[in-house]
């Protein structure tokens, strides 16, 4: 049977064992946010759809500013609910962007199309 002090001393490692995982955990959580991960690749998806560059740069660039105000915010202020907000408006507006070229190229399609059937 274990005695107390064994028992304490189990207790005190598993304790100091935890802070330093949260403790390390802090530090990578400083430098590394998932959310942002989501915001870069939403943005570099579009930015590397030449429909998008051609057809929708106003979006584009939309996407491009929402996206560089959230990393300000998170580098600044780790705010991960202003964070997340801008997050999410950088995704749909990366989504608007596509919609957008997408509706262009469709738009142009038809006009090119016009001709042939009068």
């Amino acid at each position: 049977m274990m005695g107390w002090k064994t028992i304490l001393q189990e207790w005190q490692a598993r304790a100091a064992a935890l802070t330093l995982l949260v403790f390390f955990s802090a530090g990578c959580a400083a430098v590394h946010n998932p959310a942002l991960e989501r915001a870069r690749g939403a943005y570099e998806r579009a930015r590397r759809d030449p429909g998008v560059v051609g057809r929708a740069p106003v979006a584009l660039e939309q996407t491009r500013l929402t996206l560089e105000k959230a990393e300000r915010v998170w580098a600044k202020e780790k705010d991960v609910i202003e964070v997340e907000h801008l997050v999410y408006l950088t995704e749909k507006r990366a989504e608007i962007a596509r919609a957008t070229a997408k509706r262009r190229i469709a738009a142009d399609e038809i006009q090119q199309l016009k001709p042939q059937r009068d």
